[in-house]
């Protein structure tokens, strides 16, 4: 093979390559506030940005964090699983979605969502419900009936 043959071909690579990795920062830039609102909502007392439904299966701890950080939408990719205390931002006792009571017309599949605050032991995390807005500090193993809500600043 030739040396221009080579060069064409990497040239080529190298150019793929470029455009794979700026993809995403373009498709974030191209996002319309009106295809953002469509997946998530933002709060105007805190200036949160929740995703608009949880992930609708039961995970643990562990599970719910990683589908947050690996998680890509609205074009952002710096989503995470929320504090205790920003969950119980978004609780409101007057909402009913569904029977859960939380703010932002929000979709939640079960009424136990993950924290990523620390729980009142070594290898728990707070969870918080929304049918009643309570906390509760629980195993990070346990999965049965908890979920993860998103959130990014």
């Amino acid at each position: 093979m030739s040396h221009p043959m080579i060069f064409a071909k990497t040239a080529s690579l190298f150019l793929l390559l470029l455009l794979c990795i700026s993809a995403p920062h373009a498709r974030a830039q191209n996002q319309t506030p009106a295809k953002i609102a469509s997946v998530s909502w933002t709060d105007p007392a805190t200036g949160l940005t929740w995703t608009k439904q949880d992930n609708g299966s039961d995970v643990n701890w562990n599970q719910a964090t990683a589908y947050c950080s690996n998680m890509r939408l609205g074009g952002y990719t710096d989503w995470r699983l929320p504090t205790i205390d920003e969950l119980q931002d978004i609780y409101d006792a007057n909402a009913n979605v569904d029977g859960y009571h939380v703010k932002g017309n929000l979709q939640l599949s079960e009424y136990w969502q993950w924290s990523s605050s620390s729980g009142n032991a070594s290898g728990e995390a707070w969870r918080f419900t929304f049918s009643h807005g309570g906390r509760i500090s629980g195993p990070l193993g346990f999965s049965g009936g908890k979920r993860a809500l998103c959130v990014r600043r």
